[in-house]
């Protein structure tokens, strides 16, 4: 039997037009939002081979049972298509034409092509128009026999917290363009909007197989969690549960290659997560992530460079197969798990935010699997970092994380920690570094902290610590000539390096009068310079995106007050580090289990 896998989608909101090239090249046209044709005039050419309108054949072939590509094309007017196939070969593009087709009747018909048999990377087509020309759409299929076709029910999990304007968006249009259509996919379709700052009502969301839940503000883990246990027992009960951020802009497409994909995949994979790639809301053609993974030195890597998707090169080096590292996560901007993995692995820690994904794709020991088009957009996080969440959050997690399960057994998370809390001091921003000690301090309190619900508490008292930056031109004595310098240090000299450490930069030994006293530009986030910070009396932190900044200025006071609760904490941690650690392992089953989620967030 034929099996619809791919539509073409043309770029009719504002922000996909600022990133056309990953729906179709060359020239333009003239695009009508209003009922997504594309028109042509004489002379003019497209290329539909691109990161969303090009087949991903190689990958549909390998994870699922699908036989030969077809495309077929609605299309209105004389024009010459090429059908042509695209893979990466020792680091350069290899082109395949197939065929070429001319459609001298000006009449519209639908074209029907069969792909020869193939290992492309990529299948697609280019379209040149021999006079006006209108392409009204087009999809692919493939050949499978009936009898492989999985039964699936994806449900949507995602969680929202007054931001209301995001989540009622995208449910609108989840609604208009799948639930509404009458298609097969929108009877298996559902989605679970959690509501963990009780703002929604149930006529801003609810609809045919669309239900809001009003939920504890227990965080984004909370929040994935009471969506998993509603998609367990909807009816009929999901096969898989996908974990999507309300925060993004979504391609409807996307959910229907996700679907499909699941409908024709092999048995060997139907244990894997599919990770749905985050492009960048600022530079939408970006790819910041589709898989992820944590170092030897604890830091959050994307496995694969941030790829350019308007450039095919990039298309096809994504298609490629990257070496597996050994902490592989997906990201729950659009993680799809499915429900056999749940039951036999339990939910997610109770951490409120960061670190969490991570943590249940490590547990899961997931094997992850991607695919160009299968994608949303979101903000930056250079743009959202928080330090209330950035510190105390992800310190008190990651540790959390190592101690409770037999994951990271490579990462140094202590030695991560205890660098997080010296860089802030460095940088005398004490209030990040006691954002530090506050993590490492409830972490040593171990698991039955956890228990307690006061997730939001936290991060209410936190958030007091966050820097209060203000407009850069409230500046006036100090000369700033590229807020983007704050990122820039320059080498760092053998003198400055041993002058940092033995002084640690400017609190032990050295009087405050013999400190530089003009102020050197310094970032806002994670990141460090040291040779420009050494023996200042000033640093001035920047947020080049908003132009706004604080100055930070040498405290010896508050520094001795910081540093003695960070010492006393490690002095315990290191007399209990053993019976800490296997408090956690032995609660672990108990923190992940429904019966624990549903007291916990009363339901």
């Amino acid at each position: 039997m034929e099996y619809k896998i791919q539509t073409l989608v043309f770029p009719t909101e504002s922000k996909h037009r600022q990133c056309r090239e990953l729906f179709y090249r060359e020239d333009e046209g003239y695009l009508n939002p209003d009922n997504a044709t594309l028109t042509l005039g004489c002379g003019q050419t497209v290329d539909f081979n691109t990161y969303l309108n090009a087949c991903s054949y190689r990958k549909w072939a390998e994870y699922t049972c699908a036989g030969v590509l077809k495309l077929y094309l609605d299309i209105e007017g004389e024009c010459s298509i090429r059908f042509t196939g695209y893979s990466r070969e020792l680091g350069s593009v290899c082109r395949r034409d197939y065929e070429c087709i001319n459609k001298n009747e000006p009449g519209r018909t639908i074209i029907k092509y069969q792909f020869p048999e193939n290992n492309e990377q990529m299948n697609g087509f280019e379209l040149s128009a021999k006079d006006k020309c209108i392409i009204y759409g087009g999809y692919y299929t493939v050949e499978c026999d009936e009898a492989e076709i999985n039964d699936i029910n994806l449900s949507i999990a995602t969680t929202t917290c007054k931001k209301e304007d995001f989540i009622k968006k995208n449910v609108q249009l989840i609604k208009d363009e799948i639930i509404n259509k009458g298609e097969e996919i929108s009877q298996h379709l559902f989605i679970h909007v959690v509501d963990n700052g009780r703002t929604l009502s149930e006529e801003d969301i609810v609809g045919e197989h669309v239900y809001l839940h009003p939920n504890s503000n227990a965080g984004g883990a909370g929040g994935f969690a009471r969506g998993m246990i509603e998609s367990l027992h909807q009816e009929p009960e999901a096969t898989h549960v996908l974990l999507m951020d309300d925060d993004v802009l979504i391609l409807p497409e996307s959910l229907r290659r996700t679907y499909h994909l699941l409908k024709l995949m092999k048995d060997e994979y139907k244990d894997a997560f599919i990770s749905g790639a985050m492009l960048y809301y600022e530079e939408p053609y970006r790819q910041h992530e589709d898989i992820g993974t944590v170092t030897p030195e604890c830091f959050f890597m994307p496995l694969k460079p941030q790829f350019d998707h308007r450039e095919i090169e990039n298309n096809l080096a994504n298609e490629d197969v990257f070496l597996r590292q050994p902490n592989e996560y997906a990201g729950w901007w659009y993680c799809c798990i499915p429900v056999p993995m749940i039951k036999k692995n339990g939910l997610p820690l109770p951490m409120f935010i960061r670190c969490d994904d991570m943590e249940y794709s490590l547990r899961c020991h997931a094997r992850i699997l991607t695919m160009n088009g299968i994608a949303i957009w979101h903000m930056g996080f250079v743009r959202k970092y928080n330090a209330a969440f950035d510190k105390y959050q992800q310190c008190r997690n990651l540790l959390i994380d190592k101690a409770s399960s037999d994951i990271m057994k490579d990462v140094d998370v202590e030695t991560f920690v205890h660098r997080s809390f010296r860089m802030q001091m460095l940088k005398y921003n004490y209030d990040a570094a006691e954002l530090v000690v506050r993590g490492f301090e409830d972490y040593i309190k171990g698991p039955d902290f956890l228990k307690e619900d006061r997730g939001e508490q936290i991060v209410k008292e936190n958030v007091k610590l966050n820097d209060k930056l203000i407009p850069l031109s409230e500046f006036k004595d100090v000369y700033i000539p590229n807020v983007f310098d704050c990122w820039f240090d320059p080498p760092r000299t053998f003198v400055n390096k041993w002058l940092l450490r033995l002084t640690y930069n400017g609190h032990y030994l050295v009087p405050e009068c013999l400190l530089k006293k003009e102020p050197v530009l310094v970032s806002f986030d994670h990141n460090y310079q040291p040779e420009k910070m050494t023996l200042r009396k000033n640093h001035l932190e920047v947020n080049p995106f908003n132009q706004t900044g604080k100055m930070l200025t040498i405290d010896k006071k508050r520094f001795k007050e910081v540093m003695k609760r960070y010492k006393k904490a490690r002095r315990y941690y290191k007399k209990n580090k053993a019976e800490i650690i296997q408090q956690y392992r032995n609660e672990k089953a108990t923190l992940t289990s429904e019966a624990f989620w549903r007291a916990y967030l009363k339901i």
